[in-house]
């Protein structure tokens, strides 16, 4: 995996992590809506990365005579 590929990896994941600070454990009952909104943004944002460095990483071990 190169460099550019963790770099982008750790971001994924600090996003990811980010979230857990966004979920008030005493707030109002209704307003759940938006977050959920937004974690499902960041979640197909971050799935989309995903498959994107899956991606990288295959094409990188067969351009390196490597299995997939």
């Amino acid at each position: 995996m190169s460099g550019a590929t963790r770099v982008k990896l750790r971001g994924l994941l600090r996003e990811l992590g980010d979230l857990a600070e966004e979920v008030d454990p005493f707030a109002h009952d209704d307003s759940g809506a938006p977050l959920f909104d937004h974690i499902a943004k960041v979640a197909t944002k971050a799935a989309g990365q995903a498959r994107d460095l899956e991606t990288e990483a295959h094409n990188t071990a067969m351009e390196n005579g490597g299995r997939p």
